[in-house]
């Protein structure tokens, strides 16, 4: 067995972070999911206890019948699961019994795991050696695993992905946009990522300094960041609002590598299933679009679009953060365009960056009111903020937009109290691992009915509050991290306990002393 499958740093990390994912998704399965089974009935309680006179009076119209229905819709969805039920994808490597082991002897059944291999003399070696330990009927695939996962018939509960290259490697990241754009993960599941931090050879200086580029560009407009040292956790302003000049955050990145490399890899697995694809699919399918818009195309774009993208980077993080404002450089681009190339859903990367302002511009609330197709505009002109109740947020029209177009496009959001990350060295390489719970939060998109019938289904104040108390459970996971889709849709304030707005904790350095 090769020695780096034996480092203590590696074991002590796979072995935590498998053994917390399986039991996130069994035994604390209901404390996992973005909004707890006892969500909404939650949330009535503490506004009907501390809420202000007009909130109580309007939260009473939530009556305990359509909460019941609401937790068994949820029940419904995020089904009970015992480990012998959970199902994993894995690539193997030399070794595979050694993650089959800690998955089995946590309940796991051996009939249930999936190992892909695809470099030939790795695969041998990893077939000799599952015919040698006590799992000879595991079984395990020649070849890339996502080719695997285009033709499997089913989902899996946990996704490992132990690349040992970095994020911006050949053909990584694809992987991880091939498992949501054919939603290979469960309704709520795991994904457990291993990306190497670049060497430190001369002989990859100019790739290391396009992956510093990338992180900085990427992480440069978002409103909020995790904190830039000590390998983050947290979350501080944007460096425009904190009056960073470009520049200067360039430089602050340059003495804290580690740590914006950590950030960007966490933030891109955020940014990728809740917004990036779900934004692909609307844009690439003609009769999504034509549903919710009408003119759907460039030419629609207001003149001064265009620059307010460059101006206004902390309005259009992921946009400016996927396209070249910060530096001109012909390496940077090269890579920059393979990079974002991995992660089109129709391997085109010059469309891919279209796309995304398509999207941005319509469903963005600022777009002009003639975009809108006319059901959805219908729907737009009987909405008056002013007359619906606030509780913490108002109830704005882009809110019940991001809904339809959630509910079509399938996004999968990031439980940040889920969340754990670890840093540890293989050899002299330095290894960052990302555990993620996703869910595809089904029992807020499929609360509300089909477009047609929406203007119907929104005005019944059961439905409309039980959607509102649930929807608060994403605003709280977003807040810090995302704002593209369900911005201001906070029920109850952002530090009520138990409806905290959540904070990723600082990643874990896994060192033993030799």
């Amino acid at each position: 067995m090769s020695p780096q499958y034996q480092e203590e740093e590696k074991i002590a990390v796979r072995n935590e972070a498998l053994v917390f994912a399986i039991q996130s998704l069994t035994i604390h399965r209901y404390d996992s999911s973005i909004a707890r089974k006892t969500y909404v009935r939650d949330i009535k309680k503490h506004i009907q206890l501390q809420g202000s006179v007009f909130d109580k009076e309007v939260s009473s119209l939530l009556s305990n019948e359509e909460i019941s229905k609401w937790e068994k819709f949820y029940e419904s969805i995020i089904k009970k699961k015992s480990p012998s039920e959970l199902r994993i994808a894995y690539l193997s490597g030399p070794s595979p019994e050694n993650d089959i082991r800690v998955l089995v002897d946590n309940g796991v059944m051996p009939e249930n795991i999936w190992a892909f291999e695809s470099d030939n003399k790795m695969y041998d070696a990893a077939i000799m050696s599952a015919l040698e330990s006590e799992f000879p009927f595991v079984k395990i695939y020649k070849g890339r695993i996502e080719n695997y996962l285009k033709i499997l018939p089913f989902k899996f509960d946990i996704i490992y992905l132990d690349f040992c290259s970095s994020i911006a490697g050949e053909k990584t990241m694809s992987v991880v946009k091939d498992i949501f754009l054919h939603q290979k993960l469960e309704t709520l599941g795991v994904l457990i990522t291993n990306f190497a931090l670049p060497s430190n050879d001369p002989r990859n200086k100019e790739f290391n300094k396009n992956i510093n580029i990338l992180a900085v560009n990427y992480l440069y407009p978002k409103n909020f960041t995790e904190k830039y040292t000590n390998l983050g956790g947290g979350f501080q302003e944007s460096a425009d609002v904190s009056g960073i000049e470009r520049e200067d955050f360039f430089k602050i990145a340059s003495r804290n590598k580690r740590t914006f490399y950590s950030q960007f890899i966490t933030r891109i697995l955020y940014d990728l299933p809740s917004v990036i694809i779900p934004y692909q699919r609307l844009a690439n399918n003609e009769s999504l679009s034509k549903l919710f818009f009408k003119n759907f195309s460039s030419s629609s774009f207001e003149d001064d679009y265009y620059e307010d993208l460059s101006c206004f980077p902390n309005e259009n993080p992921i946009v400016w953060g996927l396209s070249e404002f910060l530096i001109e450089d012909k390496s940077f681009s090269k890579f920059f365009n393979k990079f974002k190339k991995q992660l089109s859903i129709i391997q085109d990367e010059s469309k891919f960056l279209e796309q995304l302002q398509l999207v941005n511009y319509f469903i963005s609330e600022g777009s002009q009111e003639n975009l809108h197709s006319d059901k959805l505009e219908a729907i737009r002109l009987r909405w008056n903020a002013m007359q619906k109740y606030v509780f913490c947020d108002m109830f704005l029209f882009h809110q019940l937009k991001d809904v339809l177009v959630g509910q079509l496009t399938s996004p999968y959001y990031y439980n940040v109290d889920k969340t754990r990350r670890w840093a540890y060295k293989a050899k002299e390489t330095e290894m960052f691992v990302d555990l993620i719970v996703y869910d595809e939060c089904r029992y807020v998109f499929d609360w509300m009915p089909t477009l047609d019938m929406f203007e119907e289904g929104v005005d019944d104040w059961d439905r409309q509050l039980a959607l509102r108390f649930a929807m608060d459970s994403i605003s709280k996971q977003r807040r810090w991290y995302n704002d593209e889709f369900f911005s201001g849709t906070a029920v109850v304030d952002q530090r009520t306990r138990t409806f905290e707005a959540k904070e990723l904790k600082r990643r874990k350095l896994v060192r033993f002393s030799r």
